[in-house]
């Protein structure tokens, strides 16, 4: 009995953990789609499509794709990417970084120099190596860092509403 007992707690908790990453993916998805509503793109995109590329974050790929089929930004509509390793990405609006690859972020920053993009961490901290923004669960809530000198170095620009709810870093 008490193996039985010891197999459903596992089941539980097992339940649990991934109910929890789906909301936390709910969560994300929402942020990351509100960042590409507040952040100043540049003009020649404003007709092209807006692609997200999601690395290492299955989770987080599903909601992307459940928001892109009804939601736009602006006139630009969404596509969800997804990639297992930073390596090889091609040309890309917005790349997520999962935090099981967050130790890829610098090799990241060195190949997409030239592209505009913004570069958001799954992973608190990262914005000292160069994200744009950072992730955090803070007090059982999910937050962000921000660096608005990471992001208007990619030659982007930033709403001030955008600055104001995150945590600056710069």
């Amino acid at each position: 009995m008490d193996s039985i007992r010891k197999l459903l707690m596992t089941f539980a908790l097992s339940a649990i953990c991934i109910a929890a990453d789906a909301q936390l993916a709910q969560f994300e998805a929402m942020y990351i789609y509100n960042f590409a509503k507040n952040i100043g793109w540049p003009t020649e995109d404003a007709t092209k499509d807006l692609t997200i590329t999601v690395v290492a974050d299955n989770e987080l790929v599903k909601e992307l794709s459940k928001l892109a089929q009804t939601k736009q930004v602006g006139a630009r509509k969404v596509i969800i990417k997804e990639s297992a390793t930073v390596t090889g990405i091609q040309k890309s609006d917005i790349i997520f970084v999962g935090e099981s690859r967050s130790n890829q972020i610098p090799g990241l920053i060195n190949t997409q120099t030239n592209n505009k993009n913004l570069i958001v961490s799954g992973k608190n901290g990262l914005c000292a190596q160069g994200a744009g923004i950072s992730f955090v669960l803070a007090e059982g809530k999910l937050k962000f860092e921000i660096s608005s000198k990471n992001i208007t170095k990619k030659g982007l620009a930033i709403s001030q509403k955008m600055l104001q709810l995150g945590i600056s870093v710069d």
